[in-house]
């Protein structure tokens, strides 16, 4: 599915993701994303404690934007790539 919405991007989307990996960051992965609020039970997880792939999970902007404030301020996942979750 990504390929058909990516397409000739994906080679991009990897080298940028490398890079931030490379120089220490953290590389954040959501889902399908919603205009909700942010969830009170969200949670970020590395690719280690990931659920299962779902194409049907929904995260809001709201709560990854929350995830990624999160890390910036006290880094739990640097130089791998994290996954903000609804809860």
């Amino acid at each position: 599915m990504l390929w058909k919405v990516m397409g000739d991007r994906i080679p991009d989307k990897i080298a940028a993701d490398n890079a931030v990996l490379a120089a220490g960051g953290t590389v954040f992965h959501a889902g399908v994303l919603s205009d909700e609020p942010e969830s009170p039970g969200r949670r970020t997880v590395g690719l280690d404690a990931a659920p299962t792939f779902d194409l049907t999970a929904v995260v809001s902007r709201e709560t990854v934007a929350a995830a990624m404030l999160d890390e910036a301020e006290e880094p739990r996942f640097p130089g791998t790539v994290a996954l903000p979750l609804a809860g």
